[in-house]
């Protein structure tokens, strides 16, 4: 992992946590404990944390500053018609009883509104919630923290939360489409969702039209590692034609 995936890395645990320790930093970065502690005096030293035994906190200037992306409620709002036509095509693809997962997104999120039989392994506490209350499905979770915004299920602890699971079909949303990768800005999340490709035989990429041509922080994967992507029909033009060209399946609605 790079230095700046690392230190976001450190970041997005203390969002969680308020507390890092080096033991959390070292298996969420696979970074040596010498690494982890130069990049903890580094950050200290730009006045961004605080050293504490055993791990780091946050200075108090820079608490409240790390959640820059709005909450999942008020980002499912935003063309909310179009994300649940994109969700409703995703959801016909899906067979009575067929096990999938599903990324934790506010575009995803519509998937649980047309769901009724399936089993759905997914790091969405929202998206579980959902279909717990209002389905026969039979939801899976993995073990994690929940992060409050987002209301997605981060975990810490292991490389792999989903190694005991195989699927034919993932879901995913988000951050960034370009012809040539697919992008995210949160490290523990790229992490999970790079878990979540590794195991289903399908990349199903859910992303309005927003999403073409813009950029997140990270690559997530190379754009080739998409099988299929629905998207709404003002995407722009010439990224679906060259994306077509890369003979991966654009599906406008």
């Amino acid at each position: 992992m790079l230095e700046r995936e690392r230190k976001q890395t450190i970041f997005r645990l203390l969002d969680l946590h308020t507390f890092a320790s080096i033991h959390d930093v070292v298996e969420a970065t696979g970074a040596s404990e010498a690494t982890v502690r130069r990049d903890f005096i580094e950050l200290e030293k730009e006045k961004r944390l605080r050293r504490v035994r055993g791990g780091v906190e946050l200075t108090r200037e820079h608490g409240a500053a790390l959640r820059t992306e709005a909450p999942l409620d008020r980002r499912v709002t935003i063309n909310r018609e179009k994300k649940r036509r994109i969700a409703r095509q995703a959801c016909a693809s899906i067979e009575p009883g067929e096990t999938i997962m599903i990324d934790g997104g506010s575009t995803t999120f519509h998937m649980a509104e047309y769901l009724t039989d399936a089993t759905v392994v997914t790091n969405s506490f929202a998206i579980a919630e959902h279909l717990v209350r209002h389905s026969r499905c039979t939801v899976i979770m993995p073990e994690g923290t929940v992060e409050p915004g987002s209301q997605l299920i981060l975990n810490t602890v292991s490389a792999d939360p989903f190694a005991n699971y195989n699927v034919k079909k993932a879901f995913m949303g988000i951050e960034g489409i370009t012809e040539t990768a697919l992008t995210n800005s949160d490290p523990l999340l790229i992490q999970m969702e790079r878990a979540m490709i590794s195991h289903a035989s399908e990349l199903i990429i859910l992303a309005d039209e927003t999403k073409f041509g813009k950029m997140g922080h990270l690559i997530l994967c190379p754009i080739e590692k998409a099988d299929r992507i629905i998207t709404s029909l003002q995407a722009d033009a010439s990224l679906v034609r060259a994306l077509r060209e890369k003979g991966i399946e654009v599906v406008q609605v």
